[in-house]
């Protein structure tokens, strides 16, 4: 026993002698290898396995609208991205992306941002919904959530790319306006809340972009939306078995379909563009040409009588905001060049198809 205790001595000595004459390098590598060797199999760290990769973390805003719901539904399907959804109003669609039901103008929002550090921040929240909430609600979730939100973003240093929803109707709609608007032109008042709202919004992200260089934004004004489910204003005007028209009046329409809403989108998130785009499906059409075509009978009113009916509209619960009663007296022409030459984007339908498909007098297939 006295023998083998003795050996045992021996060698350690010399296991300890050796180790002494190794590079402390080498010594450090053999005790990582050997803790290693400790460790759980889930926990060995594999070939090729960087720790440093991270998800996509993606923010968006208005997730209780159609389009707004869609868009979560196909971020969902990319395996390296995570969807974070917020509104104040329940979603139309069904996401499995988590859902907070926050007022994007209260502090409560602007922690819950700074908390989840989002890379990708998509505002859709820009929508009119004074139907909703009233004109002064309506008012104060578009400006004063849009500057909160900002200001949040100012103050997150993970936003590298914003997507901001803005619309067509930021440049009025008068007998003054130019036959066809650019993203350059002045924007003319022609009174509207909603519009005024559209043009401050857009005020603070050119501020704030100004002061944090670090993040790209990306500002579409999109032209009407059409389609079968979207179930927005115009879309319920357009088909009316009966559309009321006003005397004298046939205005020039771009419109864009559902599918191209949402592929706009999701292009302008993968491929980041910083500026402001008009979004339009090619081409433009009179108001009684869209109604030949999804066979609808126009009722030409005079004035005084076009309002009355109207009037009528608003009271079955078919109120058109006054930006699109606007828009149906004097229409309007977006100059789309940049949609397709900088953000690289081209949309599947032209305003004639998207018309047909809003109407459901296409095929399937073309729909898609």
């Amino acid at each position: 026993m006295h023998r083998l205790s003795k050996k045992r001595q021996e060698t350690r000595d010399m296991r300890h002698e050796t180790a002494k004459s190794q590079p402390l390098e080498s010594r450090v590598l053999s005790l990582v290898s050997r803790v290693s060797c400790l460790l759980p199999p889930a926990r060995r760290r594999q070939p090729g396995f960087s720790t440093l990769h991270r998800m996509r973390r993606i923010l968006v805003t208005g997730a209780a609208t159609r389009t707004g719901g869609r868009i979560i539904q196909h971020l969902e399907r990319s395996p390296d991205t995570e969807v974070f959804a917020v509104d104040d109003l329940d979603p139309v669609e069904r996401f499995a992306s988590h859902f907070e039901r926050l007022d994007i103008d209260h502090l409560s929002f602007a922690r819950y941002l700074l908390d989840l550090k989002p890379h990708t921040v998509v505002h859709l929240q820009t929508v009119d919904r004074s139907s909703l909430h009233g004109a002064t609600r309506a008012h104060e979730e578009t400006t004063v959530g849009a500057q909160a939100l900002f200001g949040a973003i100012g103050r997150c240093t993970t936003v590298r790319h914003v997507v901001v929803k803005s619309d067509g109707a930021v440049y009025g709609a008068s007998p003054r306006s130019p036959s066809v608007v650019t993203v350059n032109s002045k924007l003319e008042s022609t009174g509207g809340r909603y519009q005024r709202d559209l043009e401050q919004m857009e005020l603070f992200v050119r501020s704030t972009a100004e002061r944090h260089d670090h993040v790209d934004y990306t500002i579409l004004r999109l032209a009407p939306i059409f389609g079968p489910s979207i179930g927005n204003p115009i879309s319920t005007y357009l088909t009316l078995p009966g559309v009321p028209t006003l005397l004298g009046f046939d205005p020039r329409l771009q419109l864009i379909s559902e599918g191209d809403a949402l592929r706009v989108f999701l292009h302008a998130i993968d491929h980041p563009a910083p500026g402001t785009f008009n979004i339009a499906g090619p081409g433009q059409l009179y108001l009684s040409r869209i109604l030949r075509l999804g066979r609808r009978i126009p009722q030409a009113l005079p004035k005084r009588a076009f309002h009355a009916a109207l009037r009528g509209l608003a009271r079955s619960g078919i109120a058109l905001p006054k930006h699109t009663i606007a828009l149906l007296k004097h229409g309007r022409v977006m100059d789309t060049a940049g949609m397709g030459s900088t953000l690289g984007f081209v949309p599947k339908l032209t305003c004639r198809q998207t018309t047909m498909v809003g109407y459901g007098r296409v095929p399937a297939e073309v729909r898609q």
